[in-house]
């Protein structure tokens, strides 16, 4: 009995050895170095509508070697203009990325917006605007809802104005619902600044199918901030928005 139970004890321990080198690596290792992505200037960049840009570039090291870096442009998030389009306002990414020779990538993104120039409030209302916005019924502020980034009006024609959040960024940046849920498409026509004669036409929630009309649009130059309200038909759609211009 006592050379059967060595038997056993022999085998099972042959068995487990066989189940511990199944589950090795056939004394094979191999250590990667990841890519890493170095971006030359800011990661955040302002760029003037019809100013030139000039990607400045990344470079991408595996330890010392450098290797190849690829670039790729997003479209603009609300314009969709391909690039960086500085013929029209909007948001745009540039990614950088490489790979190793064991297929291990990494990568890099810078953010591009492209705005209009600053207006001065008394004879144009483009520029780039900070967000406060409060929704109905109570129309309380929130901390989720004060300086959002970013709502841009830009010029259109002579006294006709776009605007790329006609409630303010509260879906798509308060929410961050993303793009398709901006209040995008309304014109505002200036019929004189200094005395908040403003007409509009409506915006579009493409996100939800629902439309958006502005009204009470009013410039407080001194204070370097525009407000209004953005309503739609459908419950607590009304919204008050204080925009705060961006100073560059």
């Amino acid at each position: 009995m006592k050379n059967i139970y060595i038997f056993l004890l022999l085998l099972s321990g042959l068995f487990f050895s066989a189940c511990v080198l199944e589950e090795t690596t056939g004394d094979i290792s191999r250590v990667t170095i990841f890519p890493t992505i170095t971006m030359n200037g800011s990661e955040l960049l302002f760029v003037t509508m019809g100013d030139t840009y000039v990607d400045e570039g990344a470079v991408s090291t595996v330890g010392e070697t450098e290797i190849e870096t690829t670039t790729t442009y997003t479209a603009g998030l609300y314009a969709g203009a391909a690039g960086v389009d500085t013929s029209k306002a909007d948001k745009y990414f540039v990614q950088y990325s490489a790979e190793n020779d064991d297929g291990f990538s990494g990568s890099a993104l810078r953010t591009v917006w492209v705005v209009p120039p600053t207006g001065d409030l008394v004879t144009s209302i483009e520029g780039l605007y900070t967000i406060d916005v409060q929704r109905a019924p109570t129309f309380t502020p929130s901390a989720q809802y004060d300086d959002l980034e970013y709502v841009f009006i830009w010029k259109i024609s002579e006294n006709t104005y776009g605007i790329s959040g006609a409630i303010g960024g509260y879906y798509d940046l308060g929410r961050g619902y993303g793009p398709a849920y901006a209040a995008t498409g309304a014109t505002i026509i200036a019929n004189d600044i200094a005395a908040n004669d403003f007409s509009y036409t409506g915006a579009f929630i493409n996100g939800f199918g629902l439309a958006i009309d502005i009204s009470a649009f009013t410039v407080d130059a001194a204070e370097q901030s525009i407000t209004y309200t953005g309503a739609g038909d459908f419950g607590n759609g009304t919204f008050k928005v204080q925009l705060t211009q961006v100073q560059f």
